[in-house]
């Protein structure tokens, strides 16, 4: 997206305006898109890539002891998201053949860190995105068949979920070895936050195994943001509980279900609020109601908690719409007036 001529005058003001979170390595927790599900064996990974109708597929082929899975995936042109339309895990069988695979997670290459970071300078903070366990699980299965698997077959989500946590670890650790930080982003809890499972199973699914992540983070003296869209009002002690010390992007109702005012009264200064402006309003709103959401946002915090103002998600499209250019220099200069305003 960058390299893209639409977005030159917007980086270009950036350059100059904001302070960033430069993200490095792959959002996606897919088999073939992220570092952790590698395997060791090149023999064990087959891929296809194809072109087709301004879209680019492709196929993925896993052989395991037990047998072969596939996954197939699509991206559309000037759309910077995967479509994944054809999952690792389809069946029971998929399960026990997913866990016989000789998965080793890739070694982090430190050479391209070190260059994103010498090129970032002083200008922000490295960030890393790391997938949780449950996401692992759920981005390489049909959401339905993990909700419906969850309940009835319990043991085996149990074991996926041990595997991508070991995984996880031993990965997390390589980076940290390598001097990857500061920032670690988990992404993740959304996808069994309450009300769509019970706070029990997202404290066994989601907490219990992301406390030891959490845990080795902070050893190495880095930080971590906790990424969980939608509502957190009933797992906010659940984060706090954690130690996490950011979470974005603490959306109002009714995407989500608590304020920045009450999300503030409750964590004090023990977490790092980060949000909460809306993708839809950067894509779409005149200024003055930029300008508008942004003087809230911070008036909402009011002090009472360390606040970084960020939109919801990050635009994802190319070329760069002329709206969503001016309303992205709009919310960076609103962040300036009412930020230097509200905090002397």
């Amino acid at each position: 997206m960058a390299r893209d001529p639409s977005y030159k005058r917007l980086l270009e003001f950036v350059d100059e305006h904001d302070h960033i979170f430069l993200v490095h390595l792959s959002y996606y927790g897919s088999f073939g898109h992220t570092e952790v599900l590698g395997v060791s064996d090149p023999t064990a990974l087959e891929r296809h890539t194809y072109r087709r109708e301004g879209t680019t597929n492709e196929e993925l082929i896993l052989r395991t002891p037990r047998g072969n899975l596939t996954a197939r995936y699509m991206e559309k042109d000037g759309v910077h998201t995967v479509w994944r339309h054809d999952l690792l895990i389809k069946s029971d069988e998929d399960i026990d053949r997913f866990l016989s695979a000789p998965l080793v997670p890739i070694a982090p290459n430190a050479w391209a860190f070190k260059e994103a970071q010498r090129a970032l300078g002083d200008r922000g903070l490295m960030e890393i995105e790391i997938p949780d366990a449950v996401d692992l699980v759920v981005e390489n299965m049909p959401y339905e068949d993990f909700l419906v698997w969850s309940l009835q077959a319990p043991a085996r989500i149990e074991a996926l979920l041990d595997r991508m946590t070991e995984l996880l670890l031993v990965w997390a650790e390589s980076l940290l070895q390598a001097g990857f930080g500061p920032v670690f982003r988990i992404f993740g809890p959304e996808i069994v936050a309450p009300p769509i499972s019970s706070p029990l199973f997202f404290r066994k699914a989601v907490v219990e195994r992301d406390r030891p992540l959490v845990d080795l983070i902070h050893r190495y003296g880095c930080y971590v943001r906790y990424h969980c869209h939608g509502p957190i009002a009933r797992i906010l002690d659940d984060m706090l509980s954690l130690g996490v010390d950011m979470t974005d992007p603490c959306e109002a109702p009714p995407g989500g279900d608590i304020t920045l005012r009450q999300l503030a009264d409750r964590v004090g200064k023990d977490m790092i609020l980060m949000g909460n402006i809306q993708l839809n309003d950067i894509e779409s709103a005149e200024p003055a109601r930029i300008n508008r959401l942004v003087a809230e946002a911070i008036d909402e915090v009011g002090g009472r908690s360390p606040f970084i103002l960020c939109p919801t998600a990050p635009t994802f499209s190319s070329p760069l719409s002329p709206t969503t250019e001016r309303n992205l220099i709009q919310f960076l200069s609103a962040a300036e007036t009412y930020g230097y305003r509200s905090n002397p």
